[in-house]
């Protein structure tokens, strides 16, 4: 019963207003267009055409009419294309969800593989693996990383340039 709260009396009478109004605007349009179309295409020689005006007047009239008729059968089209969409979305969700189930258990385990193992920094001077946030080594004591002086970003301990700004270190 939400619906009928939803859709006021106002609401209704102004559905049933713009599905009357919309196609009188849009037929008062064509055949104004209608008309300005064989005035200006049987003209005679250098005559002058009576009726060119009402192209300038049937463009707004039809405009206004399309879309006042989009107001009044909006719903309905809604509805219409919601039932012819949604097998098609449902059928598509379906395929997708079955041929690449593989392709997602595999990323899966790649990412549980990347979680579980831990990233290592390597001594550059006696190749000791450290944890990754070491700064110096745990088996040498030699220093891992090196600080820039121009933009303060982290490098290796071997680096020769700012791997940031790319300054020499």
């Amino acid at each position: 019963m939400e619906k009928e709260k939803f859709i006021t009396e106002q609401h209704k009478k102004a559905r049933s207003f713009y599905r009357i109004l919309g196609p009188v605007l849009l037929f008062i349009g064509a055949i104004c267009l209608i008309m300005a179309s064989i005035d200006f295409f049987t003209l005679q020689g250098f005559e002058e055409p009576k009726f060119f005006w009402l192209f300038f007047l049937s463009l707004p009239i039809i405009f206004i009419g399309f879309v006042l008729t989009g107001f009044g059968f909006g719903g309905a089209i809604a509805k219409y294309q919601s039932r012819e969409y949604a097998p098609v979305a449902k059928d598509t969700f379906n395929y997708l969800a079955t041929e690449t189930t593989s392709g997602v258990k595999e990323i899966s385990k790649a990412i549980q593989e990347g979680a579980n193992s831990t990233q290592s920094l390597i001594c550059y001077k006696c190749n000791g693996e450290n944890l990754i946030h070491a700064k110096f080594c745990s088996y040498c004591g030699e220093k891992l990383v090196q600080i820039c002086p121009h933009c303060e970003e982290v490098n290796t301990a071997d680096a020769l340039y700012c791997n940031h700004c790319g300054k020499s270190l």
